[in-house]
């Protein structure tokens, strides 16, 4: 399995998939296994029914879902993109929308929500912390009863900043349990830490979960609840593009869906966490119908509504995509009817005031972080603009990524991944150590150097562009498209396989540079160059011009709103 953050060119500037796991997928597909692959409708107002497989009528299970809070224990600003484009062939389906895209397809109601994905209206607003998230979730569970209540986690909380790398993952358990979660799925501290993987999950003391083909002590496929009289079944889906999965996309797939048939057997209620990224999670719905709900992690991404995907094989199958950077959580009531569970669900923002039990948790979260801070937030300049990555084409991080590692050289080029991660600063903001960190989502990528020639870049950018735009979805990791520094290349939005991408002439003798997150790049720690450029500049770098390229045949399309960026 490729790295998460390897720019290598067999790795397609990314976790990209070799031709034998595509054939596979395509034996996958041939055995029918692949119906209705585009199937899916974007976020309904009223609530989903699912599958009719439920108990007496009138019980009530309550969960609590929420993902990828990348370690932000404290305030932050909430993150949302300007631009985002999935497949041509879902033009018009969720979640490929930004600003008043959203609106379009998730209905007028969805406005509410607007502060959370319209990303002027975003960068004005804080979270209220893992403080905050607390106090909501411990009111609530008392309001509903904890016999009917149950808490879910997924994705990247236990990693995602400078912090997990310093506590090596202990700081992630702790506030886990905090929150009181009852469940979540192996993530990212598997590969992280390996060795202290199952002593992590251990002090966790609650199931976790995940798909694996070697699993570490503490991990099991599937683990079982009872709320208000309810089976509820939880099975993990763990991510296929994992730098410790060996095996091909059809094996992952066939093992997953057999477990999920072996949990259904025993449970009224199953629910499939899926820290596969949206696209997967969706191609997932669409294919599982003895799963009740989906709730999906490691896309970033927020819908205002549950997604109702349909599926070939009976009900629609109801979707969650519930943000990231612990802007809030799901609050999804599930009531058993004669027809099948009807699911209502509705965002709990966390961009409330903090009262004084916001207060009293957040001392808990921020002493978890005390022993690191001075470290963490040692300051190393200022924001020259503002600074934010999260877009399709990319933002002003991978430019300020760009300049540290290509200087004032004419012959050094950057090509740098896709990545999500992000942390929005002010113009004038003060840059720390930990916001460098987290441009690599909390892994020590190293700075590595490559020489593709024109033939073989115009390549890795095809296949990249495949595994962000292409279908099957399951072949999508979770990455937006490439970047490349002082260089000219045309996207054709909506060509056929190997047609999309168009790179100008390129002079002979360009090195380019990158970063790689293997255990045996040997290059400098990424955060130690962003460091030592800052200081090389005063901590005033020069205003990072962000990567861009030549979009055809996108305007219009409710993903592509490049006006709405964050400009000074």
């Amino acid at each position: 399995m490729t790295d998460p953050l390897s720019t290598a060119p067999q790795a397609a500037t990314g976790r990209g998939c070799d031709p034998t796991r595509r054939r596979l997928v395509g034996t996958l597909l041939g055995a029918g296994l692949g119906a209705g692959l585009s199937a899916g409708m974007s976020g309904c107002a009223a609530p989903l029914t699912a599958s009719a497989r439920a108990p007496t009528p009138g019980r009530q299970v309550e969960i609590f879902y929420l993902a990828d809070t990348l370690e932000c224990l404290g305030p932050t600003r909430i993150v949302a993109p300007a631009t985002y484009l999935g497949p041509a062939e879902l033009l018009g389906a969720a979640p490929w929308a930004t600003a008043a895209g959203v609106t379009t397809l998730a209905g007028s109601a969805a406005a509410e929500w607007a502060a959370l994905y319209t990303p002027r209206s975003a960068a004005r607003r804080h979270t209220a912390g893992y403080g905050g998230l607390a106090a909501q979730l411990d009111r609530l569970r008392r309001e509903l009863g904890t016999e009917r209540t149950l808490t879910l986690e997924n994705g990247q909380c236990w990693s995602g900043s400078g912090l997990g790398h310093l506590a090596n993952g202990s700081a992630g358990v702790a506030a886990s349990r905090l929150l009181a979660s009852d469940a979540r799925v192996s993530s990212d501290e598997r590969t992280l830490w390996p060795q202290r993987a199952s002593a992590l999950y251990r002090d966790y003391a609650r199931p976790v979960l995940g798909n694996l083909a070697a699993p570490p002590a503490g991990v099991s496929v599937a683990t079982r609840f009872e709320r208000d009289g309810v089976q509820v079944a939880v099975v993990g889906a763990s991510d296929p593009n994992a730098l410790d999965e060996t095996r091909s996309l059809d094996q992952w797939y066939q093992t997953l869906a057999e477990s999920v048939a072996k949990a259904a057997a025993e449970a009224e209620l199953v629910v499939l966490l899926a820290d596969t990224g949206s696209a997967t999670a969706r191609w997932l719905a669409a294919r599982l119908p003895q799963v009740d709900l989906v709730l999906a992690a490691r896309g970033q991404d927020f819908w205002p509504r549950l997604i109702a995907v349909d599926n070939a094989h009976g009900a629609p199958v109801p979707l969650c995509l519930p943000g990231s950077h612990a802007s809030g959580f799901f609050h999804l009531s599930c009531r058993s009817t004669r027809d099948g569970w009807q699911i209502h669900a509705e965002f709990q923002r966390n961009d409330i005031a903090a009262d004084a039990a916001a207060a009293d948790h957040q001392a808990r979260f921020d002493a978890l972080r005390a022993p690191y801070a001075g470290w963490l937030d040692r300051p190393l300049g200022s924001a020259p603009d503002w600074l934010w990555r999260r877009d399709s084409v990319g933002g002003t991080w991978d430019g300020l990524i760009a300049a540290a590692l290509t200087g004032d050289s004419d012959t050094t080029r950057a090509l740098l991944p896709g990545l999500r991660h992000d942390t929005l600063l002010a113009p004038g903001e003060t840059i720390t150590r930990d916001h460098l960190w987290r441009l690599s989502g909390g892994h020590p990528a190293r700075v590595v150097e490559l020489a593709p020639h024109a033939e073989a870049l115009a390549r890795l950018l095809e296949r990249a562009l495949d595994n962000s735009l292409g279908t099957p979805l399951i072949l999508n990791d979770s990455r937006d498209l490439p970047r490349l520094s002082a260089t000219h290349w045309t996207l054709d939005y909506g060509a056929a396989t190997g047609a999309r991408a168009h790179l100008d002439a390129l002079p002979e003798g360009l090195t380019w540079r990158s970063f790689s997150a293997r255990p045996r790049a040997g290059g400098e720690p990424l955060w130690q160059r962003l460091e030592r450029y800052l200081g090389d500049h005063g901590g005033t770098p020069p205003a990072p011009t962000p990567p861009s390229l030549e979009a055809r045949y996108v305007d219009g399309h409710p993903g592509w709103h490049p006006q709405a960026r964050l400009s000074t």
